[in-house]
């Protein structure tokens, strides 16, 4: 099999790594604390925004973070005016506006457009925030925001809020937070918790573990005392050995989320969660830093906008910094060197596996077959190389045995990446030309 190209740019916090992170903080404090050595540093490039999805803060603070660097900016802010009304395709508009350009940020309401958007562009495409999938680089930002207040990740607790199934922001925090080796609390509202196939993929590539821990308060958000915690297997927290599930005594950081009714999210029985001053009153928030990436709607009310907790308008203001760091990365890297993303594979095309199941996947708007890739050692697991979603595969063919297997034997493990040709139902696999190999 012949993969295709790597995906050029930045699609999902999923390409970052420690080393990467560690750097990438530092440029940003380099960036925030000398801003006039980095005035002229992209001069006579041009960034394009285009953001198919309304947005202020992101697209803005993409432009400011452009011309504070001295780079020219064209952008599209309405798509009701583009050429996407009058049907053209994500991948004929990547080309165009590609040749207009030296980087493109995209923001699109369709899960993987930004990975689609980078085959096609010829220059690296940033996204922007693509559907519920993934928003990177407000990640980076509410990485940022927390590195300013403590440096170091590790033993801390971070519980994320709300809307969890379609807030693609908590989702690349999720991912970032478990990379720096943070312990995460999961707080959904009802109805409102992502699917268990992302969050096992956090546990097993950062080989974390799955508990309960209790307090009195999570039950005013959830409607019960006990929430799920993600954290390093080798942790061991104080009371855990005392009783179970063991009480959370302590939350180091809140990210909070609003509903996204924009993508179907509706309110659940007992209201959607958020935090009152009252909340703050709680032990349990003592020390708590509150972020939220905006607009915010009642989870998050005005009357704490004073308390010294309440970070998100200062999370804010970093975006400009932020981006300017990924900016200098993918247009200065001469310069500016960081370390390098991990690539995320474009994946193969070759299957007849249908449908991506994900209705909000790219490829069912494009109408194009939804290309896989493959994650995971002890099991594998394909996914849709845009959208992240599980692909339904129960048997694993070799490329240069014409063999198939069971898609989780051992037999499957050992066939390269390069190798493997998914199928649904051995009888596929079979009419393709392969041998039962056990």
């Amino acid at each position: 099999m012949q993969l295709l190209p790597v995906m050029e740019g930045l699609h999902s916090a999923e390409a970052f790594n420690p080393a990467f992170l560690e750097a990438f903080f530092q440029r940003a404090r380099e960036v925030e604390n000398r801003p006039l050595e980095f005035s002229e540093a992209l001069r006579g490039r041009i960034i394009a925004t285009v953001f198919a999805e309304p947005s202020t803060r992101t697209r803005l603070s993409f432009e400011s973070a452009a011309h504070r660097l001295g780079a020219s900016v064209i952008s599209v802010s309405d798509p009701s005016t583009t050429s996407g009304t009058k049907g053209e395709t994500l991948a004929d508009m990547a080309k165009v506006v590609g040749s207009y350009c030296d980087l493109l940020v995209l923001r699109h309401p369709n899960d993987g457009a930004s990975r689609l958007a980078s085959q096609y562009a010829g220059v690296p495409v940033v996204n922007g925030g693509d559907g519920r999938l993934g928003h990177p680089t407000q990640t980076l930002v509410d990485l940022y925001t927390l590195y300013r207040k403590w440096g170091e990740f590790e033993g801390r607790t971070v519980a994320l809020m709300g809307d969890l199934r379609h807030g693609r922001t908590a989702r690349s925090l999720a991912w970032g937070l478990a990379m720096l080796g943070a312990r995460i609390l999961l707080l959904p509202g009802k109805g409102l918790d992502w699917e268990a196939s992302f969050e096992r993929r956090i546990l097993d590539k950062f080989d974390y573990r799955l508990r309960w821990g209790k307090h009195p308060l999570f039950a005013e958000w959830t409607g019960s005392t006990e929430a799920r915690v993600l954290e390093p297997k080798g942790l061991v927290q104080k009371s855990l050995f005392r009783e179970d599930p063991p009480e959370i005594d302590r939350l180091d950081a809140m990210y909070l989320t609003r509903m996204q009714a924009e993508r179907g999210a509706e309110v659940g029985s007992g209201g959607y969660p958020g935090v009152t001053a009252d909340h703050l009153k709680n032990p349990l928030m003592e020390s708590c830093q509150l972020l939220h990436p905006l607009p915010r709607c009642e989870e998050l009310p005005a009357s704490v906008d004073h308390d010294p907790r309440a970070l998100y308008f200062e999370q804010a203001a970093m975006g400009p910094v932020v981006r300017q760091v990924v900016f200098l990365a993918m247009l200065g890297e001469d310069k500016w060197p960081l370390p390098a993303l991990a690539p995320l594979p474009a994946g193969s095309q070759e299957h007849d596996l249908g449908l991506c199941p994900n209705e909000g996947c790219i490829t069912r708007s494009e109408g194009i077959t939804a290309p896989w890739r493959v994650v995971g050692l002890a099991r594998r697991t394909f996914l849709c190389s845009y959208c992240d979603s599980l692909l339904p595969v129960d048997y694993a063919g070799c490329r240069s045995t014409h063999r198939v297997h069971p898609a989780h034997s051992q037999a499957a493990l050992r066939i390269s990446p390069e190798n493997l040709r998914p199928f649904l139902r051995r009888d596929e696999a079979t009419a393709a030309g392969y041998t039962w190999g056990g």
